[in-house]
């Protein structure tokens, strides 16, 4: 009985250098198993720093320990590892110092996103204000903060709002705060009135707002306050202020000489600078409360996204970075994705790839990868040029899953396909899958292999010699459905391709025999079906396997699911081409089953569409021809399917008949007469009522005259439609009588 527990299953994976320290990264999978069934997946990476590795090292010692001392690497792997640490100390040999310097910067950079915003802006305001360090903000004196914003000089009330700012800091406070009426009316009021007149002054009090929205509970009081509103106003003013500027300088600056333009081209820079710390702040509010749907429908109304795609255009790294997680947020509304792609975004946002930062770059590729659904942004993306830069971000551990998924939906539209030829993608990709270190290929890297190998040129690329050995004998050994499946779109492709399987054949249809796996099994039988070329001896191979054994019980009531009867019935079709293959067939009865077969599944069109192109082939054997003609009723249901609704099916079963007309005189005769009568049924029956001799009317007052001699007069409806005369005349109904006095005169004549 189970405990209700799941079990931990850990499988090691892909051991690689760390792009940026002298480490080993070990990526895992770890999947919880609950009552024999798989709950959850999670990819995971342990980071092993090697601080002490150098030049001068003992290689294989420090690789051995290594090994030793994390589980997740086998003794298998040594060489493996010992080939990265290899790696590791050849970077090391060629690092220069403005690598070292880069890699400083980075982490600079990386440090300082990880501080909170207030904390980060209140750190810029105590140099502004040359304030006291040692001076204790207090909730105490939020009176006297407040009075503050009652002076009529604008740098005290600045200074008010700076003093409030640091007394948010302390979340401990904001509780507080959030329910002094007072407070929120006074900031409110000030921020209403006086924020439009010193962009300090507003820059302060969006940062309290911020600081309110990180948590989701005092949200309601925000809404009740209306400062979401306020927020979306001030981003609405100074993208217009943006705008005035621009174009106020781009008229002035005709009139200007070359050292007054630099001068306001310094002073333009200045503002956008101050301008991107308020836009970014008015955004991170905005992006807080969008946590509730209703609240970001009323932004989208207020064309929320315009707004951020024109954020992308701005040189803002802190604000570039919120904009487009903004709008990867909103991107999961097919509205919001819509509008997006109306407004250009695709163009916008591939510049980004790669951004300036890493977590710009992933910020940009997530965002590419929700509006990758959309077929039309699709195209656009490509058209930017993203492929090469994808290709090229598959190089880099951290951005390879991202790139992966996005050259997969790529790789859905046949018009993209070929666009792989020409970049390092495809020995890129054969190359991961060929050493992928779990037994299965990841499935996302499968299915752009798959996609990819449905193209000519690209099979071409992938299937040389040396890579299909390689390929196959993976197959063989860890019998993967996908590996299977891309092999199989790679072998339908005619010519150097195809041929190349040839010698695979046997090998392959001993896998399929002894396979137990539905998925595996389809992707082989597709494969072997695909072999259409002359020379394969099928014959010897359904004898040395007992494929035919194999056959007959898939192809028993119920033995299989459909898609694997299709393709037992297509590679059946394809063995027919042996020549020696049809009295395999013939003596073994799979005739007849493939016929019963075919009445049993005979409302599905793929299967009947199948089984008539195999009888089509069969036909043109003695052994098997002899069967059908002769010990079924496989001629007259071919007839049937004249009539079939599915025009493929009546072309082939046309084409069939045709074949059975060119081998039997007597079954000749009866399918020309049959055809001519299918194919002329309206005039047979027009020729038919011709020479009846009647037509409408005659039919019509013949039933008259027989209703007037069973003695029952004119129909009354007859009198309504005055055939006979004037309905109001007494003379107009005649009886029995009449026609008998008729026929006394003419018994007389």
């Amino acid at each position: 009985m189970a405990d209700g527990k799941p079990k931990k299953k850990i499988r090691p994976g892909l051991i690689e250098a760390d792009p940026v320290e002298s480490a080993l990264l070990v990526h895992y999978e770890v999947e919880e198993i609950l009552d024999g069934e798989t709950v959850d997946k999670k990819q995971q990476v342990k980071k092993i720093k090697l601080n002490a590795l150098s030049p001068d090292c003992d290689l294989p010692a420090v690789a051995q320990d290594v090994v030793d001392k994390c589980k997740l690497i086998s003794q298998a792997k040594l060489p493996l590892v010992i080939k990265v640490l290899e790696a590791l100390i050849s970077r090391i040999q060629i690092k220069t110092q403005s690598d070292e310097d880069d890699y400083v910067e980075w982490d600079n950079q990386w440090q300082a996103q990880r501080r909170g915003e207030v904390d980060r802006y209140i750190g810029e305001g105590e140099k502004q204000f040359e304030m006291d360090a040692n001076v204790a903000i207090s909730l105490d004196n939020l009176d006297s903060y407040l009075e503050l914003l009652y002076e009529d000089a604008m740098e005290e009330k600045i200074k008010g709002t700076f003093m409030i700012l640091q007394l948010v800091r302390d979340p401990d406070n904001l509780e507080h705060l959030i329910t002094n009426e007072q407070f929120l009316g006074v900031i409110t009021r000030v921020f209403r009135e006086e924020a439009k007149k010193s962009m300090d002054l507003m820059i302060n009090l969006v940062y309290v707002f911020f600081a309110f929205s990180n948590f989701n509970t005092f949200h309601p009081a925000m809404t009740e306050y209306k400062m979401g509103d306020m927020v979306m106003k001030v981003v609405e003013l100074e993208l217009k202020r943006d705008q005035h500027r621009k174009e106020e300088l781009q008229q002035r600056s005709k009139d200007l000489s070359a050292e007054e333009r630099e001068k306001e081209a310094k002073k333009m820079k200045i503002t956008e600078k101050k301008q991107d710390k308020l836009l970014y702040v008015c955004f991170h509010v905005l992006l807080n409360l969008a946590e509730d749907i209703t609240v970001e429908r009323k932004m989208k109304k207020r064309n929320i996204t315009p707004m951020l795609i024109s954020m992308l255009q701005r040189k803002g790294g802190e604000l570039l970075l919120l904009a487009i997680a903004f709008l990867k947020k909103l991107s999961i509304f097919r509205e919001n994705k819509d509008e997006m792609r109306e407004n250009g975004v695709a163009s916008a946002i591939v510049k980004f790839v790669p951004g300036h930062t890493d977590e710009m770059t992933m910020a940009a590729l997530r965002l590419m990868l929700n509006l990758s659904f959309d077929t039309e942004v699709r195209g656009e993306l490509v058209k930017e040029g993203v492929v090469p830069k994808l290709v090229e971000l598959l190089k880099r551990p951290q951005f390879r899953h991202v790139a992966l998924k996005l050259l997969y939906q790529i790789s859905m539209d046949d018009k993209c396909k070929s666009m792989f030829t020409y970049t390092e993608c495809i020995p890129m990709i054969i190359n991961m899958i060929q050493n992928f270190p779990e037994r299965m290929v990841e499935k996302t890297l499968a299915a752009l292999g798959v996609n990819l190998a449905t193209n000519a040129r690209n099979a071409e690329a992938m299937a040389s010699p040396e890579t299909l050995n390689a390929l196959l004998s993976r197959l063989f050994q860890t019998k993967d459905p996908l590996l299977a499946k891309m092999l199989r779109n790679l072998s339908q492709h005619e010519g150097p391709v195809k041929m190349r399987f040839a010698e695979y054949v046997s090998d392959l249809a001993a896998l399929a025999r002894k396979t137990e796996s539905p998925d595996l099994l389809v992707e082989l039988l597709g494969l072997l079906a695909n072999m259409t070329m002359t020379d394969i001896p099928f014959s010897q191979i359904l004898l040395d396997y007992d494929m035919v054994s194999f056959l007959h019980k898939h192809l028993a009531q119920g033995a299989s699911e459909d898609d694997i009867i299709l393709e037992v019935v297509i590679f059946i079709g394809t063995c027919v081409l042996d020549p020696k293959c049809a009295p395999i067939f013939a003596d073994n009865h799979l005739v007849q089953v493939l016929y019963d077969l075919m009445a049993d599944k005979q409302e599905d069109d793929e299967i009947v569409l199948q089984i008539t192109y195999t009888f089509f082939r069969c036909l043109q054997h003695q052994s098997t021809r002899d069967v059908l003609l002769n010990h079924t009723q496989v001629v007259s249901y071919f007839v049937d399917l004249l009539y079939d609704k599915n025009e493929e099916i009546r072309k082939m079963a046309d084409q069939t008949l045709d074949v059975v007309m060119e081998f039997d005189a007597e079954w000749a005769r009866q399918i020309r007469l049959r055809k001519f009568q299918i194919y002329n049924a309206e005039w047979l029956q027009a020729v038919e009522r011709e020479d009846q001799g009647l037509d409408a009317e005659t039919e019509l007052l013949q039933a008259r005259m027989a209703h007037v001699r069973m003695g029952q007069g004119v129909l009354i409806e007859d009198m309504a439609e005055g055939v006979y005369g004037d309905p109001g005349s007494p003379h107009l109904r005649l009886t029995s009588d009449d026609f008998a006095h008729e026929e006394e005169l003419d018994d007389d004549e």
